[in-house]
């Protein structure tokens, strides 16, 4: 059984979203893990391939401005990124969440 994990980010530096570290959190415990980052105006896609693991593809997007209403842009990000996977199972993770190192072996065996 193969395990994705995605996400989605834009802008995580000038937001100050901690999502290196939510990225980094969930590499123990997935086979792949899908980035999609959105055109962003700081180090963002930077910061993400310096992480240099071979688990994270980085899939680029630009962000329809028209969709923002109610967030929609959000689901199709989000959407973009679980149909990259290639995983038996997806796991989602925020960009603004980290898994507990101590609870990796619950999550893994369930």
């Amino acid at each position: 059984m193969r395990v994705s994990g995605y996400t989605f980010i834009r802008n995580g530096g000038l937001l100050a979203y901690p999502f290196v570290e939510s990225i980094r959190s969930i590499l123990p415990i997935v086979d792949e893990f899908v980035v999609v980052v959105g055109d962003s105006e700081d180090d963002t896609i930077e910061r993400i391939r310096a992480i240099g693991d071979p688990k994270i593809k980085v899939v680029e997007t630009r962000w329809n401005e028209g969709l923002r209403t109610k967030g929609y842009v959000y689901a199709q990000q989000k959407m973009i990124g679980q149909f990259s996977c290639t995983g038996d199972w997806a796991f989602y993770l925020e960009g603004d969440e980290v898994l507990h190192e101590r609870d990796l072996p619950t999550v893994r065996a369930s």
